[in-house]
């Protein structure tokens, strides 16, 4: 089988586009997710509704967490299965019913079931969208749409804050709830039509010109088709998972997660916490609140253009400067600056934590597209694990003689730790290759 050259792929089409714009979606739905608990923490804790405090809040954070854990590590088992848009679907209207339903929850352990399984809708999506994006873009732009695509988290994360300046002293808790629930039910409905389903699968599948008819409509590469044998090749789990363990990627496959871990731990535990570290630290709710609009702008601006300058420059060196940047601007919190400076600080600090994406991006590069989806789910799943222990962790010291001071410690180092990871990743990728193999071809190694 052989690979064709990248220069005579075609420019990224306006059907190539749609699918972008289509994850873009998918990934607003995240950010109204996360944005939405840490925006209405405070209140509730205020309030002290269903008697909430800092230890359970920090559990009922983490719980949306672990549902997109579990989600992302068994997304690419289902989708196997039944297909890449179904999957994505599915996860997506999961999302926005039970995140509706939260805004009538009774009592804490409901809302706490409420956002766990929130959470598993949509952790079973993002890993999708990743590989589905780097299907449908020209190769030497696959960093930089996959910055694009998940620009939708922290843009969801800004309008859940804004949203949530107006609502909060109007309307309570419960209305951002509502809000996110039916934006999410809007957003899948311009997703079912837009979403095509992934070019590998239906390769795979044998159905070679459903697949070609795809690959014309949105001006992509068709598939290669194996030059003898089957004319199905039905690949398994088992199989994906046996090639992330193949000499040349397996200590990479060790690592990845790892680095997810501190980058989402670093991400998840400033966007949840941040309203109330900032309002622990002198500023008032309404300021709060703004902090959070400034780490989120800083997110999407860091996401374009780290993503940009790792498809210019390599993932490792960029990635790693980005982590240990957002480690010096965090530490520098801990001085209590003026409030501008605070605000810049914490622009600085989003921008930095969106190496995460470019984290993404580095494993979707990293292995050919028949291991794509299991080694980001590996990843992004793993990974979440991070997401989940972060803000139980910042809990645990904020309750603690400490003070507010150890938890930027503690992102600092979590951030310093990612950077090195990042460095050890070995060079024997396909993106290290000198000649790279056909990205819908299973090396023989595994």
């Amino acid at each position: 089988m052989t690979r064709p050259s990248s220069a005579v792929r075609p420019r990224t089409s306006t059907g190539a586009r749609s699918v972008v714009f289509a994850c873009l979606a998918i990934t607003l739905i995240d950010g109204l997710d996360s944005g939405m608990y840490g925006a209405v923490l405070p209140t509730l804790l205020q309030s002290e509704q269903w008697g909430i405090t800092l230890a359970s809040a920090g559990v009922i954070g983490s719980l949306s967490l672990i549902g997109m854990m579990l989600g992302a590590l068994l997304s690419g088992y289902v989708a196997d299965i039944i297909g890449r848009r179904p999957t994505v679907l599915a996860c997506v209207a999961s999302f926005s019913v039970f995140t509706l339903l939260c805004s009538i929850a009774p009592n804490l352990e409901v809302f706490g079931l409420l956002r766990l399984l929130a959470g598993f809708g949509f952790g079973g999506a993002l890993p999708t969208v990743i590989a589905l994006t780097m299907e449908y873009v020209p190769l030497d732009k696959r960093q930089f749409y996959n910055g694009v695509v998940q620009t939708g988290f922290p843009i969801g994360g800004c309008l859940v804050a804004f949203l949530a300046i107006f609502l909060l002293p109007s309307s309570g808790w419960a209305s951002l709830f509502v809000l996110g629930g039916v934006i999410g039910l809007v957003l899948f409905a311009v997703v079912y039509r837009r979403i095509p389903e992934s070019l590998a699968f239906l390769s795979s599948r044998g159905r070679h010109d459903e697949a070609r008819r795809l690959a014309e409509r949105y001006g992509v590469e068709v598939p290669a088709e194996p030059a003898a044998g089957p004319a199905t090749v039905k690949p398994s789990w088992t199989a994906s998972l046996k090639l992330l363990f193949a000499p040349g990627f397996r200590v990479a496959t060790l690592l990845f997660p790892v680095i997810s871990f501190c980058g989402l731990l670093l991400g998840y535990g400033m966007n949840t916490w941040i309203p109330q570290l900032l309002r622990a630290s002198g500023y008032d709710l309404g300021s709060a609140l703004t902090f959070l609009v400034a780490f989120y702008l800083g997110s999407t601006i860091g996401m374009l253009v780290l993503a940009g300058l790792a498809d210019r420059w390599g993932p490792r060196p960029v990635i790693s400067a980005g982590f240990v940047c957002g480690a010096l601007a965090v530490a520098f919190l801990t001085l209590h600056p003026p409030q501008a400076v605070v605000f810049a600080m914490v622009l600085v600090v989003g921008f930095c934590s969106s190496s995460q994406t470019a984290v993404a991006g580095f494993v979707g590069i990293y292995y050919p597209a028949a291991a794509r989806g299991t080694a980001l789910g590996a990843a992004v799943g793993l990974g979440r694990l991070g997401a989940v222990f972060g803000p139980i962790l910042v809990a645990l010291i904020m309750g603690s003689s400490l003070g507010t001071s150890w938890v930027f410690y503690f992102f600092a180092f979590a951030a310093v730790a990612a950077a090195l990871l990042v460095i050890l990743v070995p060079r024997t990728g396909l993106n290290d290759r000198p000649a790279v193999a056909e990205p819908q071809e299973v090396p023989s190694a595994a």
